[in-house]
C-alpha cells in the first residue's frame, strides 16, 4: 500500500507527464488556428515545468517530516 507521500509524488509525477506531453503534442500538431495551438502548447510545457519545481519542493519538504 503507498503511503500518502508516495502517492503524492507518484501523482505530481503523472501530472508532469501530462501537462508536458499535451504542450508537446499541440506544438507538433498545429491546426488551421495555430496561435491558439500554440499558446495551449507553451502553456502546458510552463505547468510541466512548474509542476517539476513543485515536485523538487515537496520531495525536500517530506524528507524533513
Amino acid at each position: 500500500m503507498l503511503s500518502l507521500k508516495s502517492f503524492h509524488i507518484f501523482f505530481i509525477v503523472i501530472s508532469i507527464i501530462v501537462t508536458a506531453g499535451y504542450g508537446v503534442w499541440q506544438l507538433q500538431t498545429l491546426t488551421v488556428n495555430s496561435g491558439f495551438s500554440t499558446a495551449l502548447g507553451v502553456l502546458g510545457i510552463l505547468l510541466g515545468i512548474g509542476l517539476t519545481i513543485y515536485l523538487q519542493k515537496v520531495i525536500r519538504k517530506f524528507k524533513t517530516l
